[in-house]
């Protein structure tokens, strides 16, 4: 396990007018599993293969337990990384896979068959060692491409949308079986997602970013319950928070908060008419997604009779339990 560092870390991919990762500063603990989230282009994989060596610095300092590695070459720097392609040797069973990193670095056979076994056993793989990828499903050979990795005992685990090409139901499975072997094996762990439902499921704590830029740094409660700007206020969250002008500031609602409400409103409450234009029904809950006064707002209902597209609404939030942000740089008002 190993502490990582980055120190106002720059990346510039030749000929770019900007960086793709600017100024970066980020302290990520042992064992810590941490999550970089982000819309697409945000640098969040950049990052993490410039801790894996794969991308040039250009200016600043990343540390792993303590060493500056910024100028090491892979495989000097003892990660293992797991990408969203597995990436895996058709030709090879899951045993020889897994074990083939580990016989490139020329350990004896007895060793490499051991930690196979192991690593076999903690993924629940066991029954599939002789098999062939093609035999294997997709959550089978994504443990697999993490069984590849957990031989080598590395100091940290770099994970690159590793659950993308997954179904939704598979992703949701693996994703819990992925945190709780993050906490069994108690590895250092930097993990890239753009779903910021994964991000926060899975992570000690979620880094946020856009544009290159660290936007917020914290446990997935603390994003969720003060996000630092209205950028994480609306990426944080599904469906993500209302935001809209009220009052010379920029209001931010939960849509948890956010009321369709029948007859009177609550005291204190403000109120607002609205066209519904969609419902969403996923079941135990519905979100009713209305426009109102040019505003798109959405708000969960909870009643059996859901509205229908063009009905009209009246919309309830309560002002004074609401985020309010600088509608200039979006920075959170006290």
């Amino acid at each position: 396990m190993a502490t990582v560092s980055f120190d106002k870390v720059s990346i510039r991919y030749p000929g770019a007018e900007r960086p793709t990762v600017h100024e970066l500063d980020l302290e990520i603990a042992d064992g810590e599993f941490l999550v970089l989230v982000g819309p697409s282009g945000c640098g969040k994989s950049t990052t993490l293969r410039a801790l894996a060596g794969l991308e040039e610095v250009e200016s600043g300092v990343i540390r792993i337990d303590g060493q500056d590695v910024t100028s090491q070459e892979p495989a000097e720097r003892d990660i293992a990384m797991v990408f969203q392609n597995y990436a895996l040797y058709p030709h090879m069973s899951v045993a020889r896979n897994m074990g083939f990193a580990l016989k490139l670095a020329k350990l004896p056979q007895a060793e490499i068959d051991a930690k196979v076994r192991e690593a076999a056993e903690i993924l629940g793989l066991t029954d599939y060692l002789d098999r062939k990828p093609k035999d294997l499903s997709g959550g089978q050979r994504q443990r697999v491409a993490m069984g590849r990795a957990l031989v080598r005992n590395p100091k940290v685990f770099l994970m690159d949308e590793p659950l993308s090409n997954l179904d939704a139901k598979l992703r949701v499975q693996t994703r819990a079986e992925v945190a709780a072997l993050q906490r069994r094996l108690g590895t250092t762990t930097v993990y890239v997602t753009h779903d910021q439902v994964e991000a926060m499921t899975m992570g000690d704590r979620v880094a946020v970013l856009k544009d290159g830029l660290l936007q917020q740094v914290a446990p997935p409660r603390e994003l969720y319950d003060t996000p630092v700007n209205a950028f994480v206020a609306g990426f944080i969250g599904s469906p993500s928070m209302n935001l809209f002008p009220y009052d010379g500031v920029t209001l931010g609602v939960r849509p948890e908060s956010m009321l369709v409400v029948t007859g009177e409103a609550p005291a204190g409450y403000t109120v607002v008419d609205g066209t519904v234009d969609i419902v969403e029904e996923l079941g135990s809950e519905s979100y009713v997604y209305a426009t109102c006064d040019g505003n798109r707002l959405v708000a969960r209902w909870e009643d059996a009779v859901v509205p229908a597209p063009g009905d009209r609404v009246r919309f309830a939030f309560d002002p004074a339990g609401s985020h309010r942000f600088d509608p200039t740089s979006g920075y959170r008002l006290s």
